[in-house]
């Protein structure tokens, strides 16, 4: 959940850029550097466990990830609360979602870092983790202000013909 705020706090950032200046170089605090500090304050990544992975390998993960350094926290989110956040999140149109059920949707930990260096570190040799019995993928948001600003922001379009 901590990972859609910050995607939600990016493109809410990007959206009103053309109008504020968001990534201009005005006077006053750096545009970026206002990012970078969202992006420290909200350092965080997910960890998508296997659809098959026991409650002995789940265990195992939560222990990795509480010794990483960095580690401030984590969050665990069982099939029964993915599929309802789920469920949430395609209200408008629930024909979306018709057909899935808990059981198809996988268990997940969200895990809080002191800053985003500590993630980008992870990210950079994600092994560690990525290796657990148990462990299908990790998911990380941008970690660069330059990489939140190339995928978030609007990409020029070509005049219509």
């Amino acid at each position: 959940m901590r990972i859609l705020k910050i995607v939600v706090v990016l493109l809410l950032a990007v959206g009103g850029s053309a109008g504020c200046g968001l990534f201009s170089d005005d006077a006053g605090p750096s545009r970026d550097e206002q990012l970078q500090k969202i992006l420290d304050e909200n350092a965080s990544f997910s960890v998508i466990l296997k659809n098959e992975a026991t409650p002995a390998q789940r265990a195992d993960v939560e222990t990795a990830l509480r010794a990483l350094p960095g580690f401030t926290g984590l969050t665990f989110t069982d099939k029964q609360a993915a599929y309802e956040k789920m469920h949430k999140m395609f209200s408008a149109d629930p024909s979306d979602v018709a057909g899935i059920s808990p059981e198809n949707l996988p268990e997940s930990f969200e895990v809080r870092m002191t800053d985003i260096a500590a993630v980008r570190k992870l990210r950079d040799d994600e092994r560690p983790v990525k290796s657990l019995s148990g462990v299908d993928q990790l998911v990380f948001t941008c970690l660069t202000v330059a990489e939140c600003k190339d995928k978030y922001s609007p990409k020029p379009t070509a005049p219509p013909s």
